[in-house]
């Protein structure tokens, strides 16, 4: 597997600034730390910009259809109000995968107590998707909008290297949740297994059938039975 990770802004494009810090850094940093990652676990990776430079739309799409990845994430930090906060995803508006992708990475950086907006998709007026490198990637791309960097919570943990590499983690536990579960869907055993409990209502998210579950999700399973008993 092979990953384009897309450092949003560059150079003479510096994104949002706030608080003291800039996007551009911000984004870059983030990917550093994701490539380092993901290729520590034998994941092929790819930058599009590997410094604080400028690049076009038209140069950026080349490097990732040039990548031979078989995903996009672009990094990014929202902005708006400053009571804005949280983490979104955003999607190609017919790609399952995508979806899939976007939620899952959504779900693992709301786990480190950013707060969980929405993994969405956004159509401009000719009804194409509103991003430009989801629009013109060849492969499944995924825009991540880290945090609000106009939030005062959330620029503060922005500026701390050692929640960026945690950031950074949980891309890449996103990345690699989506490749299991997409991998299991015809194969994995115990697969009518979990869609038996999952119809049930006892877990609402998907996961990889391999992975350990935490005491915080077998407590949740519990409760949902326990509830089900009582009624």
């Amino acid at each position: 597997m092979r990953i384009c990770i897309d450092p949003g802004h560059g150079g003479d494009d510096p994104g949002l600034q706030a608080f003291g810090i800039t996007e551009k850094n911000v984004n870059l940093d983030i990917a550093f730390k994701l490539k380092q990652l993901l290729e520590h676990n034998g994941t092929g990776v790819v930058l599009t910009r590997d410094k604080d430079e400028t690049l076009e739309p038209a140069e950026r799409v080349e490097r990732i259809n040039q990548s031979g990845a078989d995903y996009t994430i672009s990094i990014h930090c929202n902005g708006g109000p400053v009571s804005a906060k949280g983490v979104e995803t955003v999607y190609g508006h017919n790609a399952q995968t995508g979806k899939e992708l976007a939620e899952s990475i959504l779900r693992e950086i709301s786990n480190l107590g950013i707060a969980r907006r929405r993994a969405y998709n956004k159509l401009n007026a000719k009804r194409e998707d509103y991003s430009f490198v989801i629009r013109e990637a060849q492969m499944t791309a995924v825009l991540v909008e880290t945090a609000f960097i106009t939030n005062p919570s959330d620029n503060h943990l922005l500026s701390r290297n050692p929640f960026r590499k945690k950031i950074a983690n949980a891309i890449a536990t996103g990345i690699y949740n989506t490749v299991q579960i997409n991998e299991q869907k015809s194969s994995h055993w115990a697969l009518p297994f979990f869609n038996q409990i999952k119809e049930e209502g006892l877990v609402q998210d998907q996961y990889p059938l391999e992975k350990e579950v935490s005491w915080g999700e077998f407590s949740m399973v519990l409760a949902r039975l326990i509830e089900k008993f009582k009624k």
